[in-house]
């Protein structure tokens, strides 16, 4: 593989965003041990990554891009992404950290476009579970609703070019905006923002490249990155320990990639316990409301509200179904 690897960190002793990312190496030194990997970091974590010489020694170079003293961690994240094609040289594929590379990347190296990225939750604007269609409009105050996709920020392939790095340029202003300006610091409106004024020129990269588990397992069986993209919302996912975070804590703990994490690793598709079942667009609907949350709360703490809500979840549904005879 010819194109580099690029990687964003920042990090501390208090989260596991150096964790995600040493999984994430691990696994593309498997398949590529010779590729340039670049790490980007602000200064912080530039000093935290020197107590970790097993993490450095498989990065190719680590580079401290400097940000605003008043940013945040989370905004110092989103700054250095948005500015990395302004950052480095040459063309390139962003990796977010809380991956895992199961294949061979080699085919990235035949790509001629200028950026692509695999669609967010691997479907159309109008088939989306989650459009943020309505957010784009208090942000930015646009409408969005006849784009064909949307795009996941978390695998990008980036050629280095003009239009490229004013393409940056730009989404780094929209999300300056948005993050300061409305209060919002994700990253992917800006580059939707940033899309649309562009006229689309993100081209779609194939779904098994950005495999979005956590919405979709169309992509899984196949991936060549699986994309552990965490739900915060759901209350618990001990299901997968990524999902659960356990593999990141065992690493954060340990120090190092043991026998029992590298297992983990190399056979991540077949990391889910028993039992776990995939479940339909209406279903996720309600499990990740407010209301599925609370529901499964009740039922799991048992008693006399758990006894309440299943006897009249049962009438509920006998009278459904008699309604519908009707």
């Amino acid at each position: 593989m010819n194109i580099q690897i690029v990687y964003v960190l920042v990090a501390n002793r208090k989260n596991l965003y150096l964790e995600e990312l040493w999984v994430s190496l691990y696994s593309l030194r498997r398949y590529h041990p010779d590729v340039v990997v670049k790490v980007l970091v602000d200064d912080c974590t530039g000093k935290y990554l020197q107590y970790f010489p097993q993490l450095c020694a498989m990065v190719t170079e680590i580079c401290v891009v400097p940000v605003p003293e008043a940013y945040n961690a989370k905004q110092r994240s989103r700054q250095i992404k948005t500015t990395v094609r302004n950052v480095i040289d040459g063309d390139y594929l962003f990796i977010d950290t809380d991956t895992v590379i199961c294949k061979p990347l080699d085919d990235i190296d035949n790509l001629s476009c200028d950026i692509a990225a695999v669609p967010d939750g691997h479907l159309p604007v109008k088939s989306c579970m989650f459009p943020p269609i309505d957010q784009m409009q208090r942000i930015f105050g646009i409408n969005v609703s006849d784009s064909k996709y949307w795009f996941n920020s978390g695998v990008m392939y980036v050629s280095d070019n003009v239009k490229t790095r004013k393409f940056y340029k730009r989404w780094n202003e929209n999300w300056t905006y948005s993050c300061f300006e409305k209060n919002f610091s994700q990253d992917q409106p800006a580059l939707w923002k940033t899309n649309v004024e562009f006229e689309d020129l993100i081209e779609e990269l194939p779904g098994i490249y950005n495999a979005q588990v956590a919405m979709s397992l169309k992509y899984f069986a196949d991936a060549v990155i699986v994309h552990w993209w965490h739900m915060d919302f759901i209350e618990n996912q001990d299901y997968s320990p990524y999902f659960s975070l356990e593999i990141y804590k065992e690493l954060k703990e340990v120090k190092a990639v043991t026998p029992h994490i590298a297992d983990m690793i190399v056979n991540c598709k077949q990391s889910f316990v028993s039992p776990t079942m995939p479940v339909g667009k209406e279903q996720i609907y309600f499990l990740f409301s407010p209301a599925g949350n609370i529901f499964n709360r009740i039922y799991k703490d048992g008693g006399a509200a758990s006894w309440l809500m299943v006897k009249v979840a049962g009438w509920l549904e006998r009278l459904h179904k008699y309604t519908k005879k009707k």
